[in-house]
Formats: C-alpha cells, sequence, structure tokens
C-alpha cells in the first residue's frame, strides 16, 4: 500500500481540521439554483447548487465549464447524496474535475459502476460499491470511506501542469514595528505564457498592515503596477501581468505589525487565476512579532501556528475558493 497511515496522531488531527474547514467553506457558498429532481439527464453551467435533503443521481449529469478552464462547481446537499448503477459524472468544453465539489450533510452512496467527477466530502461516510469510481477525492469527517472493487484516482489538472504559488516573509522573525519584505513567487511549470485573467489579491492576516514605505514591485510581464497603499491589508497584481514559460516571477512588498504574535498569511487554492489555469496549492507563510522563545526557540503556541499552516499546505483542502460567475 502507498502512503502512511495516520491514526489519532497529530498529522490525523490536522487533516480532520482542514477537511472541516474545507467543507465549512463551501457549506458557506450563495446557493445558485436549487435541484428539487433526480440530476440524470441534466446538464449545468458553473456554479452552486443545493438541495435541503437528498440528491439523486440516475443516468447521466454534464457538467459544462463553457470554455472556462477555472469553472466551479459546488453541490451542497442538506443529507445524502445517491448514484444509481452505472451512473456518471462527467465536466465537458475544458474544465477540471478538481474544481467539482460535492458537500454532504450525512453521507454518499455510489451505485455498482458509478464513475463520478469532483471531490466528496461527506459529514458522515462515504461508500463506493462494486466498480464504482472517483476521478477526484473522498473525505469522510466522523465516519468512513467504504470501497468494494473500487477507485479513486485523484482529480485531472494536478500540480505539475498548472501555475503555483509560494511566498516567504524576511525576515521571518522581526519585533513590533519592524519592518519585513513579503514575497510571493508566481510559477509556470508549462511551455506557454501563463497570463493573469484576474487580479491576484493577497490579503494580510488581521495585525499585519502594508509599510509605511510599500517598496512593492513585481518581476512579472505585462502592464498595469501593483497596488498596496500604506497601512492597508492587501497587495494586488493586476490581470494582465504574466508568468514566463517554464520559469518563476515575483510580487513582493514591505509590511510591518505593532502587536506582537504569529500571523500565517494565506493564499488559498484558486487564489491565482491564469489561462493556463489556476494554483491547486495553497501558498503559506508565517511571520512572528516580538521577541522568540528562550534562545530563539520558537514557543509551542507558536510551533502551533507554524505546523497548521505546514498542514494547510500538505492536505490543500482548505483553500476552496468559489469561481466568479
Amino acid at each position: 500500500m502507498l502512503g502512511t497511515t495516520h491514526f489519532a496522531d497529530a498529522a490525523a488531527v490536522a487533516a480532520q481540521n482542514a477537511i472541516t474547514a474545507a467543507y465549512n467553506n463551501l457549506a458557506g457558498q450563495a446557493c445558485d439554483l436549487t435541484i428539487s429532481a433526480d440530476l440524470g439527464g441534466s446538464t449545468l453551467p458553473p456554479g452552486v447548487y443545493c438541495s435541503a435533503s437528498t440528491m439523486g443521481l440516475t443516468g447521466t449529469l454534464t457538467l459544462d465549464a463553457q470554455g472556462d478552464p477555472n469553472a466551479v462547481f459546488i453541490f451542497q446537499v442538506g443529507s445524502s447524496l445517491t448514484t444509481a448503477s452505472a451512473s456518471s459524472v462527467s465536466v465537458i468544453n475544458g474544465g477540471s474535475n478538481c474544481n467539482v465539489f460535492w458537500q454532504l450533510g450525512a453521507s454518499a452512496t455510489l451505485g455498482t459502476g458509478t464513475t463520478l467527477a469532483g471531490n466528496l466530502l461527506a459529514l458522515a461516510s462515504i461508500t463506493l460499491t462494486t466498480g464504482a469510481s472517483v476521478d477526484g477525492r473522498t473525505f469522510a469527517r466522523t465516519g468512513a470511506v467504504t470501497l468494494d472493487s473500487s477507485f479513486v484516482s485523484g482529480c485531472s489538472g494536478l500540480p505539475g501542469t498548472t501555475p503555483t504559488l509560494a511566498k516567504a516573509f524576511n525576515p521571518v522573525n522581526i519585533l513590533a514595528g519592524g519592518v519585513s519584505t513579503l514575497t510571493i513567487t508566481l510559477g509556470n511549470p508549462v511551455n506557454t505564457v501563463a497570463t493573469l485573467t484576474a487580479p491576484l489579491i493577497d490579503t494580510l492576516p488581521n495585525g499585519v498592515v502594508i509599510a509605511p514605505t510599500p517598496n512593492v514591485s513585481t518581476t512579472c510581464g505585462g502592464v498595469g503596477a501593483p497596488v498596496a497603499a500604506a497601512g492597508g491589508s492587501t497587495v494586488t497584481l493586476p490581470s494582465g501581468r504574466s508568468i514566463p514559460a517554464l520559469g518563476s516571477c515575483t510580487l513582493s512588498v514591505d509590511v510591518t505589525s505593532a502587536v506582537d504574535g504569529v500571523y500565517v498569511n494565506i493564499l488559498r487554492a484558486g487564489a491565482l487565476m491564469t489561462n493556463n489555469g489556476p494554483n491547486f496549492v495553497p501558498a503559506v507563510a508565517t511571520l512572528t512579532v516580538g521577541p522568540l522563545g528562550a534562545a530563539g526557540i520558537p514557543t509551542l503556541s507558536e510551533w502551533a501556528m507554524i505546523m497548521l499552516a505546514a498542514f494547510i499546505v500538505l492536505f490543500g483542502v482548505a483553500g476552496i475558493r468559489r469561481h466568479a460567475m
């Protein structure tokens, strides 16, 4: 068996917390359309689809991305999702199975031979009966994921073919009122220039602000000045800027804080939108304000915040962003 099993340890707790955050994020999205009938035979555009009780699928559900590689489909289900034998969900016209999410208030049961696209996040359990498969991921918060000659493949369009984000503070530890430079690195792993189709906006954590002299700059191609106002809480790289093929570029700004603490800055999955697709993995950096613990070693609470940030990157499910309709 590939991978490592974590049972009732710190990694398992962190994963559970990340899944809960993702589940709550999905549940909090505004509903575009209430679904009352079986999904079979439907073709749906990007959006958020809701049912206060159950959802059923008999036959084929088609999700039409309409040429948008960043199109997102969210299904909020009050209780359970049940599919009939040989049912299927497919994404067409340039979409990604990674951007399909099923938030279930109870459980999911996929009938024999069902082929489902997307990520299942269930409050209770998930059951894949004989021959059922998911091109995505399965997360059960309080119950089990049960397979019977079934297959979960991970979604199409995983990292390695789409742009990436990384970030860092330098220095990582400052005294209150000091200045650190936040650098966001945009990567492009393919041989085609990636042009931003929407602004990249990084919102600083509460307690951290843009320094009196922002020194905002970028090495990314294209036109449009990056924006960061002294005392503000955001830095923006405008749409139209570009990441070179098989390369990277940066966005930098000076920040400060007047209050001691450990501040975790997160750019979530989907924060970077380009013609080559979005980032599928969050970027996280931690800034410590005030003296570190004895001998320069972080305190227990500081380590807790740092490890939480690391697990957000590892599990990558807490950063789901809804596509702008």
